[in-house]
């Protein structure tokens, strides 16, 4: 029992023991908000350079996992092998070597790689910038959780862990709604450098206080006092092993449980977060949101088991499945219950953005609250902290690895999402072997009852691919920039052919015995570049540039001595354009046409550098309705070398067709300030012309030709005995457009694009 005179100033112990603790939390909020920030800003960073394809984020959330295990294992290592005073040495000498690494964003330097193959060259940029301070960061949440153990041994240092998962919840909604749309990159970047160098600093000092064990205010002097097991070692982290009767010593099962746990839930972050930027855009905000869900449930599961109820989240689980990957099973049972227009309509509701996106979020939730509530049920006593947390970033890793590396090797489709759930049926099956019955011998009974059909259920969807509305798949492959399937269909008994990338059309031609075929879609001849075209010149021979391939449809607008150069960057859509079998625009074309393989800026650049401008008469953009907006497309910077290379009359026209954004005022923008007046055509269907509703803003330097433009599509409408209402032209006001923000290349702000 302590003496009376053992604590002459209560007062100034007590103060003393919160500013430690604040100390502690500090350093470890300040961490994991640097982690979580840098994650999204270093991916905006290189996004462009590689065509603003989900899988850019993918290889980074693969590149993160595997960094945050290294720095779990020199945290585990430090803990176990180093003295107390080595521990402060080591990690300061660490923190000084990261500081010589700064800034993490890549330079210019690094966007001449090989976009063909660029998943050694993105790791390799990761590795350089940003591994060394990510490394450091990531080790200082075990290191300071087993810091606090042993200061305060009478404490769990367990909800520290949720503490720093808050810190990364934090960070993630604070880049998109308060840094990104206030701040440029650079700016950004600056600011994480000077917050990296004062956390580590606060980090080293949390070292220093933790060198001499135990400092608690309830005691004597840390050189002295007896913890509660008898014993004066300094490094009396081993004491708070008796704190929780459930928690148990870790067997090699329970480590492979930890690790496959762990690897479940990242493989169904990725591929949910893979889904989502697909039918969307690739752009922070939606990398965060699937992440924000991930980290809640880290959240909720490690501060406390109360939260954990594996019944209802598996409901949630398996409706939410249904309504996403499963959707081809729910709407065959749509279309059996309901009438063919009723199905339609709520075919159509559950895909919109509104259902989907929650959908994918609730499965992320229900799923990995399932896989981190076992996690946290089969933790370890505190002596074997560190070597928990090593065991589950080992588990991010490899699933990390799995997606980013593996996947898209073994899979012609995205199949994470259905891996991931049969891995959690596996796993609460076995998870509930190991559950203990002293707290809720019930709890053990259900779990078993529900884990069998669990894992029926959930299993199949990793071995039955997903449908795709009973058409015919004559084609389907998965590359780095997504995957690609050609769909035969035939409607009206004409053959068609369908160039799909997730639920984006990106090109249908007739199968038939016509010389040339017709232009399709977003090209038909009603539509907005159908007459960009007949305004170009009969008495000389033009040249055409567009900026993304599909299938090649606007090689039918070509005649004799035209030039066609497409930019695309995937080489699969140019191998599957080329394939005879599927689509026939490039070879059947009446012009000369060329396909320079690379992303369209990146090369466009060089060929000026190189050769001097192309003098374009027509350049196309045609790269923003897939709904993966590639934004270094749409920046000032880009709108500058897209003048550069037109010829002195030549037009720019930009395909703005888009489910969930409005780029009109963007790109009118953009045009205005480097010189251009804009003409806006949206139009309608036109079955009888091959026409789908289209929008396309067309954009010169001579306002005289954009009216006279919009009088020849007029006349055309009339000519094709088209409604007058077919099309709508609009002509964006200077006065209106210096009320909308322009990108660049140091800044953007995609969710201020969204449509409502």
């Amino acid at each position: 029992m302590n003496r009376p005179n053992d604590h002459p100033h209560p007062e100034r112990d007590r103060s003393r023991e919160r500013s430690v603790q604040l100390l502690f939390v500090t350093a470890i909020l300040a961490s994991s908000f640097l982690i979580f920030l840098v994650q999204p800003m270093v991916g905006k960073r290189i996004l462009p350079w590689f065509g603003g394809t989900p899988s850019v984020w993918t290889l980074c959330l693969a590149f993160y996992q595997t960094t945050l295990f290294l720095g779990y294992a020199y945290a585990h290592l430090l803990i176990r092998f180093a003295s107390s005073p080595a521990q402060v040495s080591i990690h300061a000498l660490l923190v000084g070597a990261a500081f010589f690494a700064l800034p993490v964003l890549p330079s210019d330097a690094w966007q001449n790689v090989d976009v063909l193959n660029p998943s050694s060259e993105i790791l390799q940029m990761l590795g350089s910038n940003v591994a060394l301070p990510f490394i450091v960061l990531a080790s200082t949440g075990p290191l300071v959780q087993a810091w606090f153990a042993r200061v305060y041994p009478e404490s769990s240092p367990y909800p520290l862990y949720a503490v720093s998962n808050v810190g990364s919840f934090a960070a993630l909604l604070a880049y998109p709604f308060l840094l990104e749309p206030r701040l440029s990159l650079s700016m950004t970047g600056m600011l994480w450098s000077y917050a990296f160098a004062t956390t580590g600093i606060t980090v080293v000092v949390c070292a220093f206080v933790a060198r001499g064990g135990i400092q608690s205010s309830r005691g004597p002097s840390a050189s002295s006092q007896t913890n509660p097991t008898g014993r004066t070692d300094g490094d009396s982290v081993r004491v708070s092993e008796a704190r929780d009767e459930n928690v148990e010593q870790p067997t090699a099962f329970r480590v492979g449980l930890w690790i496959l746990l762990s690897a479940s839930a990242v493989i169904l972050l990725m591929g949910v977060t893979n889904s989502v930027c697909l039918d969307v855009a690739s752009v922070p905000f939606l990398w965060i949101l699937p992440l924000a869900t991930y980290l809640l449930t880290f959240i909720l599961c490690f501060a406390s088991e109360r939260n954990y109820r594996p019944i209802p989240l598996i409901v949630l689980t398996l409706v939410t499945s249904f309504l996403t990957v499963g959707f081809h099973f729910t709407n065959d049972m749509i279309a059996v219950v309901a009438s063919e227009e009723l199905a339609e309509s709520i075919f159509s509701s559950l895909r919109s953005l509104a259902v989907q996106i929650p959908a994918y979020c609730g499965l992320l939730f229900g799923g990995c609250m399932i896989m981190h509530g076992e996690l946290y049920r089969l933790r370890p006593p505190a002596t074997s902290l560190t070597a928990f947390y090593l065991c589950v970033s080992a588990g991010g890793a490899l699933g990390g690895l799995f997606v980013g590396l593996l996947a898209p090797i073994l899979f012609d489709g995205y199949y994470e999402i259905r891996v991931g759930l049969g891995l959690t049926g596996l796993l609460i099956f076995a998870a509930s072997a190991l559950h203990t019955t002293k707290t809720n011998p019930r709890l053990d009974g259900w779990r078993w009852r529900i884990a069998a059909p669990l894992l029926i259920i959930l299993g199949l969807y990793s071995v039955i691919p997903p449908g795709v509305n009973h058409e015919i798949v004559i084609h389907n492959e998965r590359s780095f920039f997504g995957v690609l399937q050609v769909i035969e269909k035939r409607h009206d008994n004409v053959l068609e052919h369908h160039l799909m990338s997730g639920t984006t059309l990106h090109g249908v031609e007739f199968i038939g015995e016509r010389t040339r075929p017709l232009p399709t879609t977003y090209f038909g001849r009603a539509t907005g570049i159908a007459a960009t075209f007949a305004q170009l010149s009969a008495s000389k021979n033009s040249k055409i540039g567009i900026i993304g391939l599909g299938v090649g449809t606007l090689s039918a607008y070509g005649r004799p001595g035209d030039y066609f150069r497409y930019y695309e960057i995937d080489p699969l859509v140019v191998e599957i354009a080329g394939a005879s079998d599927y689509f026939s625009f490039l070879e059947r074309s009446m012009a000369n046409v060329d396909v320079v393989i690379g992303d369209a800026r990146l090369e466009i650049e060089r060929e000026q550098r190189v050769e001097g401008s192309q003098e374009f008469d027509l350049l196309i953009l045609d790269a923003f309705n897939s709904d993966a907006i590639p934004v270094h497309l749409l920046t000032l910077e880009a709108f500058r070398l897209y003048v550069e290379s037109l010829a002195s009359d030549g037009l720019l026209a930009v395909h703005i067709s888009n489910r969930h954004f409005d780029l009109l005022p963007l790109v009118a923008r953009a045009g205005y300030e480097v010189g251009l007046t804009a003409v806006d055509f949206r139009t309608g269907p036109a079955p009888g012309f091959q026409s789908l509703n289209a929008q396309w803003i067309i954009l010169s330097s001579n306002p005289q030709r954009v009216q006279d433009l919009a009088s020849l599509l007029t006349e055309r409408i009339r000519l094709m005995n088209l409604s007058p209402t077919h099309a709508q032209i609009t002509f964006p006001q200077a006065g209106d457009l210096e009320q909308v923000s322009f990108w660049t290349d140091d800044y953007s702000d995609l969710l201020s694009a969204l449509k409502p």
